[in-house]
């Protein structure tokens, strides 16, 4: 009954971000300490992850580390693209769920929490103590499942909790329009007559702001697993996205 790792990608992904760490041949299910297997768990399906290659192999992009900007240049050394945008032909990245590398972020990692202690935190059945296997969101639970490490009432802790989410999703939609407003500009400047070449630099800066957006908005946290790091991200999302809208500006009076 020993926690324990089985997807070939987490396994393969692990290994190559310890590498990167200087551990050599790391083996979750011979290396990891109890309390990271409670977070391993769960890192084998809530992840960023792509499927490389003609045998479309699950892999985790980690060699270079788990942030937003170590997965991107992963990609960008491995020349990879999701998809194509229809509207301005930028060759995008679609980001999955990566709960697990923002996660790895925050401070909650960082005082060995894991996934577990919130989301399955303990009880007692009897006389033993064991992992809720009721796997819901920590604010359904807030006595077990925060308590235990805020001593403060509940009321405060939830919102604590809002007011970081609510924050987060303001400057979410911030980030969103700036996006929009690039492509605007790309689509605008191509009707204006810009060149594709001379669309590149806009198209360059449009794949780096939405990849940002799309890593933040596709993980499910609204920005409380790490709300420093997100706000980072969305920063630069937002400023490479004002950045391409006067790139495209400046291509279409090259034209």
């Amino acid at each position: 009954m020993g926690l324990r790792v089985t997807r070939p990608g987490f396994i393969a992904g692990i290994r190559a971000l310890k590498a990167q760490q200087g551990v050599a041949n790391y083996d979750p299910n011979r290396d990891a300490t109890r309390q990271e297997m409670r977070a391993y768990v769960c890192g084998q399906c809530h992840v960023e992850y792509y499927f490389k290659g003609a045998n479309k192999v699950v892999t985790y992009p980690w060699a270079n580390g788990l942030k937003v900007e170590e997965i991107e240049a992963y990609y960008d050394k491995e020349g990879f693209t999701d998809w194509t945008h229809a509207e301005t032909g930028t060759k995008m990245l679609k980001a999955q769920h990566p709960e697990f590398e923002v996660w790895n972020q925050g401070i909650h990692a960082r005082a060995g929490v894991a996934c577990a202690d919130c989301h399955m935190p303990y009880e007692r059945v009897g006389a033993l103590k064991v992992s809720d296997h009721w796997v819901r969101s920590p604010l359904l639970n807030i006595n077990r499942a925060c308590q235990p490490c805020h001593a403060v009432a509940e009321k405060e802790l939830e919102a604590r909790v809002l007011a970081i989410q609510d924050r987060h999703n303001a400057m979410l939609q911030r980030a969103a329009k700036a996006t929009t407003d690039l492509m605007d500009g790309i689509v605008a400047a191509r009707k204006a007559g810009a060149s594709e070449d001379a669309l590149q630099p806009a198209q360059a800066l449009h794949r780096k702001a939405q990849w940002r957006l799309d890593f933040v908005a596709a993980e499910n946290s609204m920005g409380f697993h790490a709300p420093q790091e997100l706000a980072r991200i969305l920063g630069e999302s937002i400023d490479f996205a004002r950045q391409g809208q006067l790139a495209a500006d400046r291509s279409a009076r090259k034209r």
